[in-house]
């Protein structure tokens, strides 16, 4: 995902991939036909049975104190959109869907299906703690009892100045 042409080289560190994830137990093929049914009125999406942030649930990033780096989210799940941020800092979304744009400051993405950002995100300047990346899968379109049971909804990773701290 690396551009030689980036408006925005020279003000990173590093680069790194965050994916995120609806996934299901069952293959699509299986879960279409009682998504596209006469009896399924309301469109009620299939229930993910969890959410995955890099193929896992608690990935680590190792990061400088005090330095910028540039992150490629992708969310490639099928369905879910998922709310992201990272605890305790300010992200710079810097490009949409492939396209660079003006730096505008979030505290929070929403990443639907399918969809691209990318952000530079400065860490503190300390290493007296990690801190958590969050992402929390939207739960609008499915069937609020069958979410309660089947899927973990929150995930987290971190941004980690040392191994040997706690988890956040």
């Amino acid at each position: 995902m690396h551009d030689p042409e980036s408006p925005y080289l020279g003000q990173y560190a590093k680069e790194f991939v965050l994916s995120l994830s609806d996934w299901y137990h069952d293959q699509m093929t299986d879960l279409l036909p009682s998504f596209i049914s006469l009896y399924n009125p309301t469109g009620a999406e299939p229930v993910p049975d969890s959410a995955l942030m890099n193929d896992n649930q608690n990935g680590t990033f190792a990061v400088e104190p005090n330095t910028s780096y540039m992150f490629h989210i992708v969310n490639v799940g099928a369905f879910a959109g998922q709310y992201l941020w990272f605890e305790g800092h300010t992200m710079q979304i810097v490009e949409v869907d492939g396209v660079w744009t003006e730096a505008q400051e979030a505290e929070m993405i929403y990443v639907t299906a399918a969809q691209r950002y990318s952000v530079l995100v400065t860490t503190k300047n300390q290493t007296s703690q990690n801190f958590a990346i969050v992402g929390s899968m939207d739960q609008v379109g499915y069937s609020p009892n069958l979410m309660l049971f089947r899927v973990l909804t929150l995930l987290t990773g971190s941004v980690r100045h040392c191994p040997t701290y706690s988890q956040p």
